[in-house]
């Protein structure tokens, strides 16, 4: 029980024993802990007690509140290295994640003029438009739109799901990803987004536009991925190159 007569505020002593159980297992991530009510009954304190709890919860990352569904305590992130050239399968299995697809178009469509120019190619051209969903563990967490230049027809034939694009790229063509540039900003779900990541329709997820080139500095494809945020982080690593 907390202590009324202690130095430490009570919200922080609630806060520590909900930050216990949920380090020592009582409460798993995606768990969903005692109501307001609830926990204000259980440990003898107001709701306004309890409210500063969950808030200081919240702000540690520990915990995530859902309209009308509750509190919960959240998983950990999966984390990729932006700087690192990675599939994301192999970003699965270094953190010792099962990676998982599910293939959703594989088609020929008239590349637009973002697309094209990217790809060095004239605007209408007709390029290979795969979009997949990825799985960490069979959770939904992105959303892949690739667009390849002709040369690239064979994948037409081919399946994504559960298997690895850059694996099929180098063991059907020799050729793999040497170098890519990335822009990353923010969007909000569209209700398809929304229905294939599990968020609601409008929540902010990560835009992820970038362009792979193979060893000749040929432009391989233009991507964009749609990241969830909540499940996911980036790490980017800079440097000062006149230091040292």
């Amino acid at each position: 029980m907390l202590k009324q007569d202690a130095m430490t505020p009570l919200y922080v002593q609630l806060m520590d024993e909900v930050e216990k159980d949920i380090k020592s297992g009582r409460y798993k991530p995606g768990d969903k802990i005692m109501t307001e009510t609830e926990m204000a009954k259980e440990y003898g304190v107001s709701l306004i007690t309890v409210r500063k709890a969950i808030g200081s919860l919240m702000e540690k990352g520990l915990v995530i509140r859902k309209q009308g569904k509750g509190t919960f305590v959240t998983k950990p992130k999966f984390s990729r290295n932006m700087k690192k050239l990675q599939s994301f399968s192999e970003m699965c299995e270094q953190m010792g994640i099962t990676p998982g697809a599910k293939m959703l178009e594989n088609r020929l469509i008239p590349a637009d003029a973002k697309v094209a120019d990217r790809l060095g190619i004239e605007p209408g051209s007709n390029v290979v438009y795969i979009s997949r969903l990825r799985f960490a563990d069979q959770e939904p967490v992105q959303i892949e739109r690739s667009f390849f230049p002709l040369k690239y027809a064979f994948l037409l034939d081919a399946k994504f799901d559960d298997n690895s694009l850059f694996d099929y790229l180098r063991e059907n063509a020799g050729t793999w990803v040497a170098s890519s540039e990335k822009m990353i900003e923010l969007c909000r779900a569209t209700a398809e987004e929304a229905s294939l990541l599990d968020v609601k329709k409008g929540d902010y997820l990560m835009f992820v536009r970038s362009t792979a080139y193979d060893k000749d500095g040929e432009p391989m494809y233009a991507g964009i991925q749609i990241i969830n945020g909540d499940r996911f982080s980036l790490y980017v690593y800079e440097t000062n190159g006149e230091m040292g």
